[in-house]
């Protein structure tokens, strides 16, 4: 199952990156996802009655949110001891 993150949004595009290889770029309309869509969602492919659509995992992507803050304010901790010395 092919996964993706929310990159940006272009007017009416939803930018993808496929999750593993980012620089694998899909660019698709906004009606195939949910209305509530955010930049660094990620996303998978789903079909229902022959129509496809995109879903957002919710859990997944607020671990990768939470891993993504705490990677930055462990950073901004050692600048922080840095400038101290």
């Amino acid at each position: 199952m092919n996964k993706y993150t929310v990159d940006r949004f272009e007017g009416n595009l939803v930018i993808l990156l496929k999750k593993g290889d980012e620089s694998i770029q899909k660019e698709l309309s906004k009606e195939y996802f949910p209305d509530e869509l955010q930049e660094g969602d990620i996303v998978r492919k789903y079909t229902k009655n022959g129509n496809f659509r995109y879903e957002v995992l919710a859990e997944e992507t607020k671990n990768r949110k939470t891993t993504a803050d705490n990677l930055l304010e462990k950073i901004k901790r050692k600048n922080n001891t840095e400038e101290g010395d």
